[in-house]
């Protein structure tokens, strides 16, 4: 009899996650409310079986197609009302999203039921957890200590689609981007916590360059839990970064100065794009001048620029009556910052740790990931982090992983098969380490 899984959501990342589980023999459903959604899964896997329901009632949906686990791909607000679900009818659990601190509470029932809940387990986070962990246990089996520690990720268009003046193309539904935009940062900098809020994080950018290609780079979100996540207590910095072209953080930074990833709601009746504009930079006049007057720049500034390119001069009239900054923003990032289907995005994972060791060495081990997608088929974001659950949840159903317990994929049991199936999918981290 076949193993069973099902699969809530059938957003971007899932056609990935099914068409793993099914080319393994893994009798598959994936549920979803959209047609579109589902339509697009089943005709790249058409193995497996797609039904139109209600993916958040996931009790229901258990009971009815009895699965051996559960992945849930839904938005991150949805997945622990699945997980109490999935707990409630002893069923194990595989997801990509961060488990935040509600997770606290049904961990212990989660190892007490004897059931296997795997969190964070996508591309970041997720990949970025797997290298860390394999890197951090070989320079410690070595008699190594950590002494600094920096993670960075980028999902972005591949070069040759990299053909707009904002250097960025969504391959991820726009909320995350925009909302990262004014996220409080925290790193760890010689022993001292150092915090960026509101989006300050911005104003802190360094530059990298890998073969290849440069990028420009800001911390992201909260570094400082990875102290104890990674078991290096000893390490003095550490710094969990997101890579993007050069200039995005400039205008990152420009446009958090006049509040557009604010989410108060305004009254937009009767607004268009320009007016809109004008009214954030706290003018009456037109939107372009009113934002050079804003920030002392010239009409042919690329901020100024980027701005008229997306549509924030435009007289097109708001879509909404009550809306906020961030409701325009979205407007226009999903109308213009698109994919193309003939066109690739990228991914690409740095992880660089600095070890000291007990010959007084100091050496440097360096994990990358780059990795494009198939132009029609699916984007490289949605195969790095719907490809991940579904080897976990497959190795579930096999007993490869088998310890009872809500984990995170920095446990050996976890990152040592699934990583070796990764490189077998083609999905390869190219190791190195240098001394300095």
């Amino acid at each position: 009899m076949a193993q069973k899984a099902l699969i809530l959501g059938a957003g971007r990342v899932s056609a990935p996650c099914v068409e793993y589980l099914a080319r393994k023999g893994v009798d598959v459903t994936i549920v979803d409310v959209s047609d579109e959604n589902l339509a697009r899964v089943a005709k790249l896997c058409p193995a497996a079986r797609a039904v139109k329901d209600d993916a958040a009632d996931a009790g229901r949906l258990i009971g009815e197609y009895s699965p051996g686990v559960v992945i849930s791909l839904l938005p991150h607000d949805l997945i622990f009302a699945s997980a109490k679900q999935c707990l409630e009818k002893k069923v194990n659990m595989v997801f990509p999203a961060y488990a935040g601190a509600e997770y606290s509470g049904i961990a212990d029932e989660i190892k007490s039921s004897g059931l296997v809940f795997v969190a964070e387990l996508g591309l970041d986070p997720g990949i970025d957890h797997m290298s860390a962990s394999r890197a951090i246990t070989s320079i410690h089996e070595r008699g190594g200590k950590v002494e600094s520690f920096r993670s960075l990720c980028g999902a972005l268009p591949a070069l040759d689609a990299n053909n707009n003046p904002w250097g960025y193309k969504l391959s991820w539904a726009p909320a995350s981007l925009i909302g990262a935009s004014k996220r409080t940062a925290k790193t760890i900098r010689d022993g001292q916590v150092v915090t960026w809020p509101d989006g300050e994080t911005y104003e802190h950018v360094f530059m990298l360059d890998i073969p290849g290609y440069s990028f420009e780079v800001y911390a992201n979100a909260d570094s400082t839990p990875y102290i104890e996540a990674y078991g290096i207590p000893e390490c003095g910095s550490i710094y969990r970064g997101t890579l993007r072209y050069p200039g995005w953080c400039e205008t990152i930074c420009y446009m958090n100065r006049i509040r557009f990833f604010d989410t108060d709601e305004q009254d937009c009746d009767g607004l268009t794009f320009a007016r809109f504009t004008a009214r954030q930079a706290g003018a009456s006049g037109g939107a372009k001048a009113a934002l050079c007057k804003k920030f002392g720049l010239e009409p042919w500034s690329a901020f100024i620029l980027k701005m008229e390119w997306l549509g924030f001069f435009s007289d097109k009239p708001l879509p909404f009556s009550r809306g906020s900054a961030r409701d325009v923003v979205a407007v226009l990032f999903d109308e213009k910052l698109v994919l193309a289907p003939d066109e690739k995005d990228l991914v690409v994972l740095v992880d660089e740790i600095t070890a000291s060791y007990p010959d007084g060495r100091r050496r440097v081990t360096k994990s990358v990931l780059i990795d494009e997608g198939v132009p029609g088929k699916w984007t490289s974001i949605a195969r790095t982090t719907g490809v991940p659950p579904a080897i976990a949840a497959r190795y579930i159903l096999e007993g490869k992983i088998n310890t009872p317990g809500l984990h995170k994929p920095s446990a050996k049991e976890i990152y040592e098969p699934v990583l070796r199936e990764l490189a077998a999918e083609n999905i390869k981290l190219e190791e190195s380490e240098y001394e300095i």
